[in-house]
């Protein structure tokens, strides 16, 4: 299987949080792929600039080598702006990277490892998984 890590889960390793540490490794034994959407990527590198948080940032950037990063594609954006015109037809609307992280792991046919299930959630089709 391959899972993509949420920010939140992201913040929760860096910070040494043991369930979600644990996890990711019992996962990892069974040759499970993870990778890091792009705007994920973006999400927290930009908040451990802005914190001065350079050996977080270190770790992180280590991390996200090692595991690997995907992009967004051109045919990510058609996804994402479907998924945007559902949501707003339904009146659920959600912030644009939460789309296009939705969007990323739509295409990819991955997991999302999120604690943000009441938002992405609302994009149909998208396989979540909660770690906490």
């Amino acid at each position: 299987m391959i899972y993509f890590l949420d920010a939140n889960i992201i913040s929760y390793l860096l910070k040494g949080n043991t369930s979600v540490l644990k996890k990711l490794e019992e996962l990892a034994e069974d040759d499970n792929q993870f990778e890091i959407p792009s705007i994920v990527y973006y999400e927290i590198k930009r908040g451990l600039l802005a914190s001065g948080a350079a050996t977080k940032l270190t770790r992180f950037l280590n991390f996200a080598k090692e595991i690997g990063i995907v992009d967004l594609k051109n045919s990510t954006l058609d996804i994402a702006a479907q998924i945007y015109a559902d949501l707003k037809k339904s009146g659920e609307i959600i912030e644009d990277d939460d789309i296009f992280i939705g969007a990323t792991a739509l295409e990819n046919n991955a997991i999302l490892v999120t604690n943000n299930k009441r938002h992405l959630g609302r994009i149909k089709d998208l396989k979540i998984e909660v770690w906490n």
